[in-house]
């Protein structure tokens, strides 16, 4: 069947040139470093799932989690391209690059086989006039964020991650280690790298986490201040920040130099001046927060309030970049970093004790944590004291629920009809084989003294057996009267059944709830598949206990535009950690082809594209789409610069021969290289159009 099809209607503004007026379109995508399932259970379940009202997932309060409320759900692989368990660098490349970011452990969005740097989807949406930001509540030079923003071939080159960060040219970049104050000047290519391709041209629209140290002189401080300009003080000493760059150079200077605001404190981004940001300015925002990684959200509310939470870098970077992205929108990631570090350190699963040739780890998860933090078991002895009713389950749970409520605000964004929202959250791995075992159990009632348990105890008549404090065997009568229920009365009434038993209260007076387990403990007890004593590393304590594992991960999405783009994760079955770019990129009109997804070819396809002449001058080249089968069709013509130019979407085709023109697109093209992209059912490929004047 031949056949000649012209569009009478394209999407508005078919040319860049026109200048014409769209929906913001907003990408969030939202990485839990080392986040599984079994963290995600413990905070749902302590904020009272099986309780009164929240038995059935058809009860209105079930499903008390922002992550439980993306509509659409898979499971992703997490491997790398040379080992079955990933690190955190080629774990986040994935996102950002697509099928090119299958990279070699230790990575950064760098392909070290083919010595080159692959493009990031933040980098593409940049150069097509989306505002970009990175948030974390680690080092922002850390894996996960540099993932996105930069490119290198061994994460910890930190202070280069950080150059390239606020560097939009080589010019700009060489002048960082042409400083004056430089302990290595002059500029060395071999040395100091060059600024990768990919990152020309790209200014990073909003960068807040931690990661200080990495752009302030070693040892140098700087104290951390207000919104007004007042020093933050703690026990009566001011709240400073550590350098650590060897080079000398003040990274933060620079960027105030290229138009960043800099913040250091919570007070200071709160109350950010948000008219300073225009879609058109210069003005961009850096908040550092803590010279290393920010403290865990247990932590932060305890001895550190000084600091922001992530999701009120979240919500920030989203007010921000709606401004700064104007009428085209944002791409944001959001890392809730900590939970790995968590899981790593193995908190609230391992103690410390003396062994026969030193200090050693064992395995005991019903302990309050150190003192000294979330992971202070790296430093703890037999004899360092403990945190008074905290415990490591608390730490994991405050941590998730602050990822969560970072999900919630980029949620907000569903309920706006002025803009379209794409949401994704998933993990760059698994992290410790995170495990809920049970809850603690005051009364002992197993009498096994662990404390800990998993069931209620087993049904009772009135006066006898468990409810009274008798043992369970005295229950032997086969049709009893007067039963009572597993665990009413004993010890403590327990109304609801044997669940955590939890309250909420506030702090800083937002309305985020943060539980608070009672005195009679039925907390959350958690455990770590890869421990010490499992996972080769060795009982010596001061070691890393926990290491990433192979598992799979949990991806969720949503968007408001009727699904359409997060109901694509769904239906296929496990997803590789490749697949969920492609969705971005075409919700954003990217040119996916860049970010390195399959081309059609033969034998994963349902036809082929042809386009004669080509190049061509003065004529109009005909494109022709071959299909072997009846086929859903999307065209979409690009510049070399991935600005769209037009599309044909979703045009449902029959087998057979079916022809279009260039000139279908608009107006006719000046001289230059073009892309156009086609989709063919779920499989795409590029052609080069070449155009002669």
């Amino acid at each position: 069947m031949k056949t000649k099809q012209r569009i009478t209607s394209l999407c508005a503004g078919l040319l860049a040139s026109t200048g014409f007026s769209q929906t913001p379109h907003n990408v969030i995508m939202y990485i839990g470093d080392g986040f599984g399932i079994a963290p995600k259970t413990a905070a749902r379940m302590a904020m009272g799932q099986g309780t009164t009202g929240k038995v059935y997932s058809s009860d209105p309060g079930f499903r008390v989690l922002a992550l439980d409320n993306l509509k659409y759900t898979s499971n992703l692989t997490t491997h790398s391209q040379n080992s079955w368990i990933t690190d955190s660098g080629p774990g986040a490349s994935v996102y950002a690059c697509g099928k090119n970011g299958k990279i070699d452990n230790e990575s950064i969005a760098f392909s070290v086989s083919g010595d080159s740097a692959v493009t990031t989807i933040l980098e593409l949406a940049k150069k097509m006039g989306y505002a970009v930001g990175l948030v974390t509540t680690t080092r922002i030079t850390h894996a996960t964020p540099a993932a996105f923003g930069s490119h290198i071939w061994f994460r910890d080159l930190e202070d280069y991650i950080a150059s390239q960060y606020i560097s939009s040219n080589e010019n700009d970049y060489e002048a960082i280690y042409n400083d004056n104050a430089s302990t290595i000047k002059p500029y060395n290519a071999s040395r100091d790298w060059q600024l990768p391709t990919p990152k020309v041209g790209v200014e990073i629209d909003v960068l807040l986490g931690g990661g200080f140290r990495h752009f302030f002189p070693n040892n140098v401080l700087d104290t951390v201040k207000t919104s007004t300009g007042a020093v933050v003080m703690n026990a009566g000493v001011p709240v400073t920040l550590k350098g650590k760059r060897s080079d000398n150079v003040n990274l933060v200077s620079y960027a105030e130099q290229r138009g960043y605001k800099y913040i250091n404190s919570r007070d200071a981004l709160i109350n950010l001046n948000l008219s300073q940001f225009t879609a058109t300015n210069n003005t961009k925002l850096i908040g550092l927060f803590n010279g290393s990684h920010m403290n865990y959200e247990q932590d932060r509310q305890t001895a550190a309030d000084w600091e922001p939470s992530l999701f009120e870098m979240t919500q920030m970077a989203i007010e921000v970049l709606k401004i700064k992205g104007g009428s085209k929108g944002f791409f944001l990631l959001v890392e809730g970093g900590r939970i790995d570090h968590l899981s790593h350190a193995n908190a609230g699963g391992i103690s410390v004790i003396a062994g026969p040739s030193g200090n050693q780890y064992t395995v005991d998860s019903d302990k309050e944590a150190y003192s000294g933090g979330g992971d202070g078991n790296y430093s703890a002895t037999p004899t360092t004291t403990r945190q008074t009713s905290v415990y490591g389950s608390d730490y994991m749970i405050k941590e998730v629920l602050a990822f969560d409520y970072s999900v919630q605000q980029g949620r907000n964004l569903l309920n706006d009809p002025n803009s379209k929202t794409l949401i994704f959250s998933s993990s760059d791995h698994e992290c410790g084989g995170a495990a809920v075992v049970g809850l603690h159990d005051e009364n002992d009632a197993q009498g096994n003294g662990t404390k800990v348990r998993t069931y209620a105890l087993t049904p009772q008549q009135n006066g006898i057996g468990a409810s009274s404090g008798g043992p369970a065997s005295a229950n032997t009568v086969a049709t009893p009267s007067n039963l009572g229920r597993g665990d009413v009365n004993f010890g403590a009434s327990n109304p609801g059944g044997w669940y955590p038993d939890y309250t909420t209260t506030t702090f800083q007076g937002r309305p985020e709830l943060w539980p608070v387990h009672t005195a009679l403990g039925r907390r959350i007890v958690i455990s770590y598949g890869s421990n010490p004593l499992t996972n080769g590393n060795g009982q010596t304590a001061g070691g890393t206990p926990g290491n990433h594992t192979p598992q799979d991960v949990w991806v969720g999405g949503d968007d408001n535009d009727g699904g359409v783009w997060a109901s694509r994760i769904t239906g296929k079955g496990l997803l590789d950690n490749t697949d969920l770019t492609k969705v971005m990129a075409d919700f954003l009109t990217i040119p996916f082809v860049a970010l390195g997804v399959r081309k059609i070819n033969p034998e994963n396809s349902a036809g082929a594209v042809t386009i004669y002449p080509n190049p061509m001058q003065n004529e109009d080249a005909r494109i022709t789409i071959s299909l072997e089968t009846d086929a859903n069709v999307t065209m979409q013509l690009f510049n070399v610069s991935g600005s769209k130019l037009g599309e044909m979407k979703n045009i449902k085709l029959a087998k057979g021969d079916h022809n279009y023109s260039v000139s279908d697109f608009g107006a006719r093209l000046p001289g230059g290289i073009y892309l156009l992209t086609t989709t063919i059912n779920d499989h795409s490929t590029t052609n080069k159009i070449i155009t002669v004047q």
